[in-house]
């Protein structure tokens, strides 16, 4: 009796739990590291209270909102600040499994973050042309860098995050019906989500170009295709939810835009913020001061959209210029969160840096130095994270 042997390929790991083994190793690296930064920064540290520990700024709204849901009007502790401004969908689908479950919050947002991060790191492959070094720098970005707590904790930018990738996916294979159905979740998550409409429209006339149309035939051809008219129709459903919800509730539509006065954000021109940022100078030391943190990372991250369009990635450089500088039109705030929440961004980046082998390592290491920075920073209140 012959044995036929196993072949090589056969005996080979799947790629796909290859893949899911990188992301997973980062999950574990990233916690690890970030307990350590919690262990010397915060008193009493234990690994009891580290979820709740590292839920710090607006993560005790969304915990506050999956918990007890929107405030009325009036807020009933008489703040000059409602709930509002945060969109509903991931603070929804956490309150949701907090019910099914019976978990406490944070540790059940955090797995939930977690689950998502290594989630968007398997959607992302495809869209990084299957390279399995940009893949590996696009996971550790998300699971174990600078920028981590975002995406592992309570912050919306992992839903965000995640939903856009799977636009981009199903774009990328002509799905566009399912693409405006996960736009319309993503309105739900971010105000700037509903602009993925953009995206899709270029998609649908690069489609139209390659079967030989016009922009003069674009609109009839798009109206005889129900499908597609189907998909602009749902792309802004969650932002018309969410508008509706708050004009049954407290009467004004519009909420979550008026309430951003209690934080004082200030209306300019997004040049003269992004200016004045750089010039703001630290008063002592060598170390640059946190607006000129937010005002680099915004040049960084106009220079990636450039590449984007270098790159004929229309569809993704439009989107990205449309949600970065929207928010500036209202300061430098949470912009270094708006851009690493950004998926284009993060693509772009990382697909760079994976080009020589050098610089894949050496981003490795600084990502993962990064994190423990990142995470005494969040910690003790850097500015620029915030």
């Amino acid at each position: 009796m012959t044995v036929a042997m196993a072949s090589p390929s056969a005996r080979a790991v799947p790629l796909s739990l290859r893949l899911f083994g990188i992301a997973l190793g980062f999950a574990v690296l990233g916690l690890v590291l970030r307990y350590l930064a919690f262990a010397v920064t915060v008193k009493d540290a234990s690994i009891l209270t580290f979820a709740e520990g590292m839920c710090r700024w607006d993560c005790g709204w969304y915990v506050r909102l999956a918990e007890t849901g929107y405030d009325p009007f009036p807020v009933p502790t008489m703040i000059n600040a409602g709930n509002w401004a945060f969109f509903p969908l991931f603070p929804l689908l956490i309150g949701a499994l907090r019910f099914v479950t019976g978990l406490p919050t944070m540790p059940l947002a955090s797995a939930v973050s977690v689950a998502l991060s290594i989630g968007a790191s398997m959607l992302a492959y495809p869209l990084l042309g299957r390279n399995i070094r940009a893949f590996t720098l696009f996971a550790a970005f998300l699971l174990c860098g600078p920028f981590s707590i975002y995406f592992t904790t309570f912050y919306t930018e992992v839903l965000f995050l995640f939903l856009t990738l799977a636009v981009f996916a199903a774009l990328g294979q002509k799905r566009f019906l399912l693409a405006g159905l996960l736009a319309a979740a993503l309105s739900a998550t971010r105000i700037v989500g509903v602009f993925i409409v953009f995206a899709i429209l270029v998609e649908v006339w690069r489609a139209h170009r390659a079967g030989g149309g016009t922009w003069r035939t674009f609109i009839p051809a798009t109206l005889r295709r129900p499908d597609l008219v189907l998909a602009f129709a749902l792309a802004p459903l969650g932002l018309f939810a969410y508008l509706t919800y708050l004009h049954l509730s407290i009467g004004d539509a519009l909420a979550f835009n008026h309430v951003q006065r209690a934080w004082g954000r200030p209306l300019g021109l997004p040049p003269v913020f992004v200016w004045n940022a750089l010039n703001a100078w630290p008063q002592s030391g060598f170390l640059p001061s946190s607006s000129q943190v937010s005002g680099l990372v915004t040049v960084i991250g106009y220079g990636l959209i450039g590449v984007m369009f270098w790159q004929r990635r229309f569809a993704m450089a439009i989107y990205s210029l449309i949600c970065l500088t929207l928010p500036l039109f209202a300061g430098m705030a949470s912009i270094v969160r708006f851009n690493a929440g950004l998926a284009p961004m993060i693509l772009t980046l990382t697909e760079l840096l994976a080009r020589r082998s050098w610089l894949f390592w050496l981003a490795l290491l600084l990502l993962a130095i990064g994190t423990c920075f990142g995470a005494v920073g969040w910690l003790t209140g850097y500015l620029a994270l915030v």
